[in-house]
């Protein structure tokens, strides 16, 4: 006899703060967590392209998600952390406030975020997760970096 249960596919999430937004990324795109450290400018890079970092002889470029997520710029502090991730092609790093856990969530609790304009930064936002009362902007590596990659 066959079961009508739909398995659920559950998806490890990196959590995060960007302002006082909670955000999430998938961690298997996860490479490492570290602490804040200088970048070296690059010339004609976006306001959020904090610059590039030298990570074990590798060039990393670092996104400044407060600036590419359209947020007040603020001061770095003991909790900021540069989130490193593997896009399969590149490494980028992304500057977050502080990083709050892994949960694991459902993909159906991962609901669509709409497309308010052809402008808006819900084209690099794959959904919105609900983890018991918690809210977690789930974002999409791929479109988030992808002018990134172009410049560096």
């Amino acid at each position: 006899m066959k079961s009508n249960t739909i398995e659920k596919i559950a998806l490890q999430i990196v959590t995060f703060t960007v302002g006082n937004e909670q955000c999430g990324i998938n961690i298997m795109k996860v490479q490492e967590i570290i602490r804040v450290i200088g970048a070296v400018k690059v010339p004609k890079a976006p306001a959020y392209v904090g610059g590039v970092i030298n990570l074990r002889g590798k060039i990393v470029p670092v996104i400044d998600l407060r600036k590419r997520m359209g947020k007040s710029v603020a001061e770095y502090t003991d909790s900021s952390r540069i989130i490193v991730v593997d896009t399969g092609n590149r490494l980028a790093g992304l500057v977050v406030d502080a990083v709050i856990d892994v949960i694991n969530l459902n993909v159906n609790d991962i609901e669509a975020c709409p497309a308010i304009d052809e402008n808006s930064r819900s084209k690099y936002i794959r959904g919105i997760g609900r983890k018991e009362e918690r809210l977690i902007t789930v974002l999409n590596l791929d479109d988030l970096l992808i002018v990134s990659q172009g410049i560096l």
